[in-house]
């Protein structure tokens, strides 16, 4: 049987690990930026996300599966195109590392220093990628900054992250929801939120940082030409409004709601006036 094959039998036994599961699985990595979107989402990423958590594979297992997700050929595969098929390899290798953090949430493996070396493949990663579609109608999800908002989380939340690290973070969510490429329309700016609700819970950045950096999203500089201009004004309005309801929900940073108010008048005078 092929890799597919082999998969669509697993996933009807319930996803019961077979004896040659790590071989497995290194194929499966090698296979994570299939065309083929059944393959690549529904078989490959939904199996490692019952093994991984799962305990199917030993912690020296992901230990050799760690390096081989952050190289060259995987979460940086040719990091900084757009529109090509290279996304699909980066984002869905991305969407490995959150895995990997629940799995040491319930049974610690990771050391700090692999945790720092997943921190800075995965901060260089975000800030160079360069392809924001979501989903392709022909070959499914590509969805890297969605991914990529997963996996901010999981490292904000992580104690071995200090004060520096959460602040990159930060800025690392506010270059990607101002982009003028395109208006987010999957869900984007709900999970990047996510991320800064890990980041406050936190507790490690004063108030006035945040509310700062919330109201830099009204300063920001605004590209000269109408499209990229109102694409970029759209994505700044969305996440906000996101963060909005999700502090207001929570309640626990509900202070910040002021803030946002302010910097949505700021944005778009028009709508709220």
């Amino acid at each position: 049987m092929n890799l597919k094959e082999t998969l669509i039998c697993i996933k009807e036994n319930d996803y019961q690990a077979p004896p040659d599961t790590f071989q497995l699985v290194q194929e499966m990595i090698n296979n994570i930026g299939s065309l083929d979107a059944q393959l690549r989402d529904e078989l490959i990423y939904t199996t490692l996300s019952h093994w991984i958590p799962g305990n199917s594979l030993t912690t020296n297992e992901l230990e050799q599966l760690i390096p081989l997700i952050l190289d060259k050929n995987h979460l940086h595969f040719k990091l900084g195109e757009t529109n090509t098929d290279s996304v699909f390899t980066r984002s869905f290798s991305m969407l490995v590392i959150p895995l990997l953090f629940m799995r040491h949430k319930e049974s610690p493996f990771l050391s700090r220093e692999q945790i720092h070396q997943i921190k800075e493949k995965v901060f260089c990663s975000v800030q160079n990628e360069r392809d924001y579609r979501g989903y392709d109608e022909e070959k499914g999800w590509a969805h890297a900054i969605a991914h990529a908002a997963d996996t901010l989380d999981e490292l904000a939340q992580c104690s071995e992250l200090d004060e520096n690290d959460l602040i990159t973070i930060l800025d690392l969510v506010y270059e990607k929801m101002t982009i003028t490429d395109r208006i987010y329309s999957d869900g984007e700016d709900e999970r990047m939120v996510r991320s800064i609700m890990s980041v406050l819970d936190r507790k490690m950045l004063s108030q006035t940082y945040v509310e700062q950096w919330i109201q830099s999203f009204g300063d920001v500089e605004k590209n000269p030409e109408f499209l990229p201009a109102f694409k970029q004004k759209n994505n700044i309005k969305n996440f906000l409004k996101s963060l909005y309801f999700r502090v207001k929900y929570y309640k626990v940073h509900a202070n910040l709601c002021p803030t946002i108010e302010h910097t949505l008048y700021k944005v778009e005078k028009v709508y709220y006036s």
